[in-house]
């Protein structure tokens, strides 16, 4: 390597277009100085580094370092540089960042100590806005954003915490050179851990199913259609303590034939939630049906609060056998614990589950009792109703 004369070098014929910011490049070289030198040949003629010299030229520098080649075609070198060459690994770029912050906040504390009258608080004001501006000049050097290397940052930190968890979302970010799609599961992973930590009150739930006992009275439907076991009004059903059962944030399944679709919806809004969407059980065969014969069955999604799903990879349609009268699939359940947080709470159960509180008709000899300590609103009604489902 030799130091040449900026007005020596000679551009001829070039191939790039565009230079890109020559600003930035020029305030990263400033900053951390010219990491790779100009490429030129033995009688002066650029091959490589055009936005580097450009950047020099900005910074007012009358001399550059050089590495003298010997090509029998220019463009060869060109093209070798900037179509063949391989950009930075993300992890590459953060072993790049903690290189160089470390002396880009010791320079930062010089020049703020530097004619201050409190040198202590000008270096910490200094430090906040000079961060940004060094996470820029690592991604001008490494040729991603700022906010990229920032983001990069965060996952390998994550990882060096937790290799177990959050190790292959480097791996990740390596293997597709992709940086936000590590970044996103990272960020779901922590809010689902600071969710997980948090303990409801006593006797509150995060996740609760409902599979109201619909009275189909008044709709018409074939009598053979008809469920056979006891029933309840839309109105017994708005005073059911699904409120009381609900954490401030909370997930709320309900499920519903086609016909109760708009009924549900009122329901979900009385109980105090907000509907999100809709999934579907696709079943394996047809069933009954007045005008069309169905084969879905419909559960809405509500939320308490603004708590997100865990997964956010899950569809709204999902394919099931069909077991017991109004049992629900264990593929439903699988899906809600997947999406959803514990503690979990099935509201009308036909069986009990592992995991699950299960209160409702069907649930063993204990059914009853705790069903009438958390539906006491409505009353003698609906006790007796359950006793009959039994």
């Amino acid at each position: 390597m030799t130091v040449r004369d900026i007005s020596a070098i000679k551009i001829g014929v070039r191939h790039r277009t565009d230079m890109g910011d020559i600003k930035k490049l020029a305030q990263s070289i400033a900053d951390v100085g010219l990491l790779h030198p100009i490429v030129v040949s033995p009688d002066g003629v650029l091959i490589a580094g055009q936005r580097r010299l450009a950047a020099c030229q900005l910074l007012g520098w009358t001399a550059a370092p050089v590495t003298e080649v010997d090509l029998v075609e220019i463009v060869r070198g060109e093209f070798g540089e900037n179509g063949e060459r391989k950009d930075f690994l993300p992890s590459e770029i953060d072993a790049i960042r903690r290189a160089i912050e470390p002396a880009e906040k010791a320079a930062a504390k010089e020049r703020m100590l530097a004619g201050k009258s409190d040198p202590e608080e000008s270096f910490l004001r200094g430090n906040e806005e000079r961060a940004p501006q060094t996470r820029d000049n690592i991604g001008a050097f490494a040729g991603v954003s700022g906010r990229t290397v920032e983001k990069i940052a965060k996952v390998v930190e994550a990882a060096e915490r937790n290799p177990e968890k959050f190790a292959p979302l480097v791996a990740e970010m390596d293997r597709t050179g992709k940086v936000d799609g590590a970044y996103r599961k990272l960020r779901q992973k922590e809010d689902e851990d600071k969710r997980l930590v948090l303990k409801p009150a006593t006797g509150r739930f995060r996740t609760i199913v409902v599979d109201p006992p619909w009275d189909h009275e008044g709709l018409s439907i074939a009598s053979r259609g008809r469920p056979q076991y006891a029933v309840m009004s839309l109105e017994e059903l708005r005073k059911l303590g699904v409120p009381e059962w609900s954490a401030d944030e909370c997930h709320l399944y309900l499920w519903t034939t086609n016909n109760f679709l708009l009924k549900a919806g009122e329901l979900i809004g009385a109980w105090g939630f907000d509907y999100k969407t809709l999934l579907t059980w696709v079943k394996p065969r047809i069933g009954l049906g007045s005008y069309f014969h169905s084969s879905t069955e419909q559960c809405l999604f509500a939320t308490r609060g603004q708590v997100m799903t865990r997964a956010r990879d899950i569809p709204t349609h999902f394919a099931a056998p069909v077991g017991a009268h109004s049992l629900k699939p264990t593929e439903f359940f699988a899906l809600a614990e997947k999406a959803s947080y514990p503690p979990f709470l099935e509201v009308f159960a036909r069986t009990e589950r592992e995991g699950w509180s299960s209160w409702g008709a069907g649930v063993s000899g204990r059914s009853v009792e705790k069903i009438a300590k958390v539906v006491d609103a409505a009353g003698d009604r609906i006790a007796a109703k359950i006793e009959a489902a039994r």
